[in-house]
């Protein structure tokens, strides 16, 4: 099945999303990935790359699950894990 542009959004928005939600909440980005049900090398290839290069897209269905994430669930969590 080749992949088509409509599978993909760009990546820079979550990445500053996902590094929002980290420094609001203290929790680290692996948690951020399951709670979004995100693959965690989804989370850690956007916020890290691979070989120096950070991804210009992610796939769709993973960019609308980060954007699902509750600001203020996130943090309840947070709070219950110190």
């Amino acid at each position: 099945m080749q992949e088509t542009n409509h599978h993909w959004v760009q990546a820079a928005p979550f990445r500053a999303l996902v590094l929002w939600l980290v420094e609001l909440t203290g929790l680290p980005w692996a948690v951020l990935a399951e709670q979004a049900e995100v693959p965690p090398a989804v989370v850690h290839r956007l916020l890290h790359g691979r070989g120096g290069r950070r991804p210009a897209r992610i796939p769709r269905d993973c960019a609308a699950r980060l954007l699902a994430l509750d600001g203020h669930a996130l943090t309840h969590l947070a709070r219950q894990r110190r």
